[in-house]
């Protein structure tokens, strides 16, 4: 069957301006997730217990470290320092730059949920490291925890995102020229 002038031009089109498609279905999906995000219900339901469950096993390895500490709710607490993790704290806004980032590109979807699967696995435990050096920075060098929360931290939390997409890129771009 020949192929129309109107399928080839829309075909055209499309290769022409795949990163224009990319681009604004990632900020679609990130639109979308913070109209989702901001939702009392879902902080309620979804992300009050993932901060909580963050505070629950950043305690406990802080206690594995000899680091006495109670936790209750958001809060970690010990005598010489306590923090609270709250909305923000949570690791969602990289992990949604990074679902995104998949999400929109067009790959396979056993290598989407592969690389999902380890990406937020990856960034769901560098959150708990992030809480605890936090910690420990608050107990010896109180001065300096606000430049590592909101000057270090949520930097490199979003340069660890987009480098893990990059890697998930890499890693599916290779599969291809294989193929």
């Amino acid at each position: 069957m020949k192929e129309t002038n109107l399928t080839f031009s829309i075909s055209n089109w499309y290769q022409r301006h795949l990163a224009l498609i990319f681009a604004g279905l990632v900020a679609l999906q990130l639109l979308l997730f913070y109209l989702i995000y901001r939702n009392p219900w879902v902080e309620q339901a979804i992300f009050t217990p993932l901060v909580n469950f963050y505070d629950l096993l950043a305690g406990k390895v802080l206690a594995f470290m000899a680091f006495a500490n109670s936790v209750s709710g958001d809060m970690i607490s010990s005598s010489e320092f306590a923090v609270s993790i709250k909305k923000g704290c949570d690791a969602a806004e990289p992990m949604a730059i990074f679902i995104a980032g998949i999400v929109a590109f067009p790959a396979q979807i056993k290598d989407k949920l592969s690389g999902l699967a380890i990406g937020l696995l990856i960034l769901f435990f560098l959150n708990i490291i992030r809480i605890i050096t936090l910690f420990i920075v608050g107990v010896y060098a109180p001065d300096f925890f606000e430049s590592m929360h909101l000057a270090v931290w949520q930097v490199a939390f979003i340069i660890v995102a987009i480098v893990l997409w990059f890697l998930w890129l890499k890693y599916v771009s290779s599969k291809r020229t294989k193929s």
